[in-house]
């Protein structure tokens, strides 16, 4: 009986020890709000500009999220913006004048999270916000 249960003591510690203190059950789980300085070091992204690696790796970053009624007072309402290290908010375009090289994280806020951090400048609208050297 006692070897029955050190067994299965053993067993449960098993399968408790592949589980993140975070919750997440699989080890390795990426955060999908954020590409890591893993991600952009692998060879197929390394060498594009943030905006083309966002394309590549997470292109639902890019998905504006315009609302209707707003656009119509404010044409970026709604629409995804960026953030250079957290300094202020600026449009998309922006993002294709840093490589990847120079990057730590890329960081995508939603609507909310966006709102929270950077008020009105957000626009309604996430916000990727990239962490440089």
């Amino acid at each position: 009986m006692k070897k029955l249960q050190l067994l299965l003591f053993l067993a449960v510690a098993a399968g408790c020890a592949g589980r993140s203190t975070t919750g997440s059950s699989a080890i390795g789980h990426r955060d999908r709000d954020v590409i890591g300085r893993d991600e952009l070091l692998d060879p197929t992204v390394r060498s594009l500009t943030v905006l083309e690696a966002v394309r590549a790796v997470r292109p639902t970053y890019l998905t504006s999220r315009a609302r209707g009624g707003q656009s119509l007072q404010d044409p970026e309402a709604g629409k995804v913006h960026a953030s250079i290290d957290g300094i202020s908010v600026v449009a998309l375009d922006e993002l294709r004048k840093i490589l990847v090289t120079g990057v730590i994280e890329i960081r995508f806020l939603n609507e909310a999270a966006a709102m929270q951090r950077f008020g009105g400048a957000a626009r309604q609208g996430p916000v990727i916000l990239v962490k440089t050297m």
